[in-house]
């Protein structure tokens, strides 16, 4: 595998054992399990164990080697029960250095069969909210499956079936929301559609019909004035439309949001998937100033500038006002 620059695995990975003390503790341990996952090496076979020394280090890092049975072999000048950032008194260091110039080393081995727990837990603790890094490198499915828990998508087949899943995670901190807001929907889609000027009119004024049993019947219903007597069979209501402008369009990503265009399907699902009532949603798409051209004959239907109601217009640039199109959506 090469990375952007060029370089191969082989040779970060030669790079890192040269050179290990250049490295930070914890990106020297995220390239070893990447190298031991392409290797096929456990990764408990990645150990980590305090340098034998009483000096004060410049790194973190004292050397990284292989070891003889697979793996990796971390000596780090921190976090040890022993060696100069050790918790415990002083002289148990020393005793350990005492035994080592005598050639001994099990109190050491002792001590490091609790660094081969502390250390990963260590590590574990470091990433445990470095969420990119898990779901990335580790491919966490687990935790991959709690994030979308907050768009309402923690079943992976109901991901599946839905086109435009995959861009829900960027925004749940949205859809966790109770109750949504115009505001968050004006966000939501100001950062899809960018660079459009998103403005949401929540309470457009639309005539509705009254049902037949709620019309006014004189000596039956509907007789009490000022409470529940309308005259007519329609009524105005301001609670179940809303408005969507997208306005500054420029002409390409204009033609897109049209129905029939690649984004319009966005859109909708997005629209559509935020919302929690049942609202007629109107979509208003307004193109900047000068992208207008005129209406084209130019022999097909889906051509641009050519079709009817959505994007032709007689001489757009002499027109006082924004080009606009209007649709349900």
């Amino acid at each position: 595998m090469a990375a952007t620059t060029g370089t191969t695995d082989a040779v970060v990975k030669a790079q890192l054992l040269a050179n290990g003390e250049r490295y930070a503790y914890f990106q020297a341990i995220r390239l070893l399990r990447l190298f031991s996952r392409a290797d096929g090496t456990p990764l408990d076979s990645l150990r980590t164990r305090p340098q034998l020394t009483l000096g004060f280090p410049e790194t973190d890092i004292e050397r990284i080697e292989p070891r003889p049975q697979g793996g990796y072999q971390v000596s780090a000048n921190f976090f040890g029960l022993y060696g100069v950032a050790s918790p415990l008194p002083t002289f148990y260091t020393e005793d350990l250095l005492d035994e080592q110039r005598e050639g001994r080393h099990a109190t050491r081995d002792f001590l490091d069969i609790l660094h081969d727990a502390l250390y990963p837990l260590l590590f574990d603790a470091w990433s445990k909210y470095r969420l990119p890094r898990r779901l990335i490198e580790e491919d966490d499915r687990q935790l991959e499956n709690l994030l979308y828990a907050f768009v309402g998508l923690d079943d992976p087949n109901q991901r599946a079936r839905l086109p435009y899943a995959s861009e829900l995670l960027r925004y749940a901190g949205l859809f966790s929301q109770r109750p949504r807001s115009v505001l968050g929907l004006q966000t939501l889609l100001a950062d899809c559609f960018s660079p459009a000027r998103v403005v949401i009119d929540c309470a457009v004024p639309t005539m509705v019909p009254i049902p037949v049993e709620q019309r006014l019947c004189l000596g039956n219903r509907g007789q009490r004035l000022g409470e529940n007597a309308f005259l007519g069979s329609e009524i105005e209501d301001v609670s179940s439309h809303i408005a969507i402008h997208l306005q500054e369009l420029p002409a390409p990503l204009f033609h897109r949001l049209l129905p029939g265009g690649s984004e319009h399907q966005r859109l909708r699902f997005l629209v559509t998937y935020y919302l929690t009532d049942p609202l007629t949603v109107v979509v208003v798409l307004e193109l900047r100033h000068g992208e207008a051209k005129t209406a084209r004959t130019c022999g097909t239907t889906d051509g641009p500038w050519s079709r009817l109601g959505l994007d032709t217009w007689l001489a757009p640039e002499t027109a006082g006002q924004p080009t606009r199109t209007v649709f349900t959506l």
